[in-house]
């Protein structure tokens, strides 16, 4: 309101414009271009990507991408079994797609025989009329927590061989660069 007559004024501001979501996760830009391209196979993540026959059924895997085949040692022509990790995950997604045909996102921690921990998040995709599914995965492996300890105790060693430096230096500086440049004692 202005004061002086009692009119309203109109703010001179205008709303902040409207930033789109942007999808920066594998498994979410895959269903992005699944719903463009009318529920078809989805082009561009071969390498992360399992194509799954018969869902429901016998859970033949048609085709696995390399980095799929390095990681978790899936091949094309395999069924797919619940007696790995991996294996259970891909197959109890399947089992929902046949149920119902819709993407579906999952998460699952994995334990692998290297003492570490593999984070999966995919996403499965009913393609080809709902009798096949499109698995698009993304991982990240992590040492477990006995790992983690010899980690942590081997950096703590490395870290007490080296020289004490001074909380205040300057690296630039020409007593810093001759004081480095020393041989260990």
């Amino acid at each position: 309101m202005d004061g002086r007559d009692g009119r309203v004024v109109e703010s001179a501001f205008d709303l902040p414009p409207q930033f789109a979501l942007v999808e920066r996760r594998r498994a979410g830009i895959a269903e992005g271009d699944w719903r463009r391209a009318g529920r078809a196979m989805v082009a561009g993540f071969e390498n992360h990507s399992v194509i799954v026959d018969d869902p429901g059924g016998t859970g033949r895997l048609r085709r696995v991408g390399l980095a799929v085949t390095d990681t978790f040692g899936l091949f094309a022509d395999m069924t797919l079994t619940r007696h790995d990790a991996i294996g259970a995950e891909l197959c109890a997604a399947c089992d929902l797609i046949a149920l119902r045909p819709e993407p579906l996102h999952f998460e699952a921690s994995l334990m692998a025989p290297r003492l570490a921990c593999i984070l999966v998040r995919g996403v499965a995709l009913p393609i080809e009329d709902d009798l096949a599914v499109q698995i698009i995965l993304s991982w990240r492996e992590v040492l477990d927590r006995a790992a983690t300890a010899r980690l942590r105790c081997d950096l703590t060693t490395a870290l007490r061989l080296l020289p004490r430096v001074s909380p205040a230096f300057d690296p630039f500086s020409t007593k810093f660069a001759a004081n480095w440049q020393k041989p260990l004692a």
